[in-house]
């Protein structure tokens, strides 16, 4: 039986298309999986029929969402394909595999006082973690930001004077983030106490945790949970509602949807769309919470005219 070139892939992932440690994982995890299902099946990868990618994907039905199944064969297509290039295989067979329907789900999203709420009870200028705190969600907020992009800043990446920072978005791609004053004063408030949190003169990140060394994304999720919490919220809330929170409230003060896209760094127009969905949604519940001629029949409105009524027209 043929090794399976899963170390050589990965060296493709990192060295052609230079992809992130988090995305390299996922490909791993998931190609490990197929890997040992085709171990248990006693099929060589390179021998794999469409039937056979079939009967994984219907094994993947009783422990998998379809989110988790779309991207597992994903993973796959883009491996095979990497095999047919590589000219180690002739054909893939994940071509023509149906991919399972994922259910339209629309991203979270603050509303503007919730928001609001969040940022000021972070209020404590003589609380260190609260500054760090305030600095890390407006920047989070103010400049629409993936976590992993927000954690990767460094110090030398923030422009104060010209109210931006620099930031590697997907793909290790780069772009100028502008930020609001808000934001900025509350990166130049922390600055003053982060000094006195670093232990190793090389650290270079905008953000720490209090060891002195960079934030990971993961005490960013618990930070903004708790901080969510202690401002009165409710429910779970991610990073990544910030982010759509920001693109949304963006669309709805009238930004076009271009500049949308730009600033949040996505490559296609159709992802930035999905904002304008929620956007509408959210008008829609506003109308008709709001609206007289939308609100509910009352059982006094079904009754009969009343009495001022029913004398005039009986006159």
């Amino acid at each position: 039986m043929e090794r399976f070139p899963l170390d050589t892939f990965l060296v493709h992932l990192t060295d052609v298309r230079d992809l992130s440690k988090h995305t390299r994982r996922a490909y791993a995890v998931d190609l490990r999986d197929f890997q040992g299902y085709l171990e248990a099946q006693g099929i060589t990868w390179n021998a794999v029929t469409k039937d056979e990618v079939r009967q994984y994907v219907h094994s993947m039905y009783r422990e998998l969402k379809p989110a988790s199944m779309s991207r597992r064969m994903a993973t796959l297509r883009t491996f095979y394909r990497w095999a047919v290039a590589t000219g180690r295989i002739e054909a893939s067979p994940c071509e023509g595999v149906r991919t399972p329907k994922i259910g339209h789900r629309n991203p979270q999203v603050l509303m503007p006082e919730e928001v609001d709420r969040l940022l000021t009870s972070i209020d404590d200028a003589t609380d260190t973690f609260a500054l760090r705190d305030a600095a890390l969600l407006e920047v989070c907020y103010g400049g629409g930001l993936r976590v992993s992009e927000l954690v990767g800043i460094d110090v030398s990446h923030l422009d104060t004077e010209q109210r931006q920072v620099l930031v590697r978005g997907k793909g290790n791609k780069e772009r100028i983030v502008p930020l609001g004053r808000k934001a900025v004063d509350a990166v130049e408030s922390w600055m003053h106490t982060r000094a006195g949190l670093i232990t190793e003169s090389t650290e270079t990140a905008l953000f720490v945790n209090r060891f002195g060394r960079r934030l990971s994304a993961r005490s960013v999720r618990t930070i903004l949970s708790k901080r969510h919490f202690d401002s009165g919220g409710w429910g779970g809330v991610h990073p990544h509602a910030l982010r759509h929170s920001c693109a949304t409230h963006l669309l709805e003060e009238g930004a076009e949807l271009r500049h949308i896209q730009e600033f949040l760094g996505h490559e296609s127009l159709a992802t930035t769309q999905k904002y304008t969905q929620v956007s509408l949604e959210q008008l829609m519940r506003t109308y008709d919470e709001a609206h007289p001629r939308a609100q509910a029949v009352t059982s006094a409105d079904n009754a009969a005219p009343n009495a001022e009524y029913n004398d005039h027209h009986d006159a």
